[in-house]
């Protein structure tokens, strides 16, 4: 253990500063001045559709803005990295605050408050971006620089979203985001079906599973072979949960990856129309965990071959065996690495 990385948190600042524009962060981060430690070994090579990666490990779409972000993942001992969600065309984000420190107040509700904990066990924050994107040209090449940056075995995904309302139908635009991943040479796409963030279109997309049938084929059938991931957030309840599993599973994606942030209402609110946001971190965990644990008895009992990819709540290197233990093929963290980058490298150091 004494070889492992020191922690990050509060020695160090998050590598994405809060303080700073969405857009000052792109340009300008990751902000890390850190020691990039050399990784242990053995690794624990897995398959992940029909991909050969050197471990579970991967950061579900949010915290890695651009090739930069991805490049530094990779090095950090994040497997499965995955590049923020794209649109079709270049979008701005939401003004500052976009991110702030929470404490949750039930399940639905939450209260911001001035100062991050000195332990990052309770770190929990909410967050409203507003899915910011770049250009299509922009996205072509960084997007192969991204690719280019990692290693042997690891493999990058590509988030997209369609937008509502953009000279073309919401499941047409959804495709031409999907196309512009592939021809960036994107080897796994991943349909964000569930941003809390946006417009009820865009991020409540996954709650119904006759869109979610009609908008998974049409991507599937538009972007094959690349394998499709849908990203969903909490449901209502089994039954919607089984019915959406089911018309994923009919429609050829391979894989299901939840839960996305959790939509309550903050106080007091980050803006002007932004009465809920999405609350990530320690907070959401058992919420996370449970999702993967009912994902999995539903997999196998309707025989559905889904691949499941779990993230939700990982602060500390022992979380990611919380979802690998409760079935889940992939654990990702989105909140805990930007406030303690070398949480993967101590999980494999503690993973021989």
């Amino acid at each position: 253990m004494k070889h492992l990385p020191p922690r990050w948190h509060p020695d160090h600042p998050a590598i994405y500063d809060i303080g700073k524009s969405y857009a000052v962060n792109a340009a300008e981060g990751p902000f890390f001045q850190g020691q990039i430690p050399k990784r242990p070994h053995p690794n624990r090579w897995i398959d992940f559709l029909g991909f050969k990666v050197r471990s579970p490990i991967g950061v579900p779409a949010g915290p890695l803005l651009n090739s930069r972000w991805i490049s530094l993942a990779g090095k950090l001992g994040y497997d499965l990295p995955v590049y923020k969600t794209i649109r079709s065309f270049a979008h701005p984000g939401h003004a500052l605050p976009n991110m702030v420190y929470v404490e949750t107040d039930g399940p639905r509700a939450a209260h911001q408050i001035g100062e991050p904990p000195s332990d990052l066990s309770h770190l929990t924050v909410t967050n409203s971006f507003g899915m910011p994107s770049k250009s299509p040209d922009f996205l072509l090449e960084d997007i192969g620089r991204a690719q280019e940056s990692l290693g042997e075995g690891q493999l990058l995904i590509v988030s997209v979203v369609g937008t509502p309302n953009h000279g073309v139908s919401f499941a047409e635009d959804f495709v031409r985001a999907a196309m512009i991943a592939k021809e960036a040479g994107a080897k796994v796409i991943e349909a964000n079906f569930s941003c809390p963030n946006v417009g009820k279109a865009e991020g409540c997309l996954y709650m119904s599973p006759e869109s979610v049938g009609v908008f998974a084929s049409a991507l599937v059938k538009a972007i094959r072979p690349v394998p499709l991931i849908l990203k969903v957030g909490l449901f209502d309840n089994p039954e919607q949960m089984k019915q959406v599993f089911l018309a994923a599973a009919r429609a050829g994606a391979r894989a299901v990856c939840g839960i996305n942030s959790v939509s309550m209402q903050v106080q007091p609110p980050l803006g002007e129309g932004r009465a809920s946001s999405g609350v990530c971190g320690a907070a959401i965990r058992p919420q996370a965990v449970q999702f993967i644990k009912e994902a999995v008895e539903l997999n196998q009992r309707e025989r559905l071959g889904l691949t499941l990819m779990g993230c939700g709540g990982i602060v500390e290197p022992g979380h990611f065996d919380e979802f690998l233990t409760a079935g889940a093929t992939i654990a990702m963290v989105a909140t805990g690495m930007m406030w303690d980058p070398y949480l993967a490298l101590r999980w494999h150091g503690s993973h021989p």
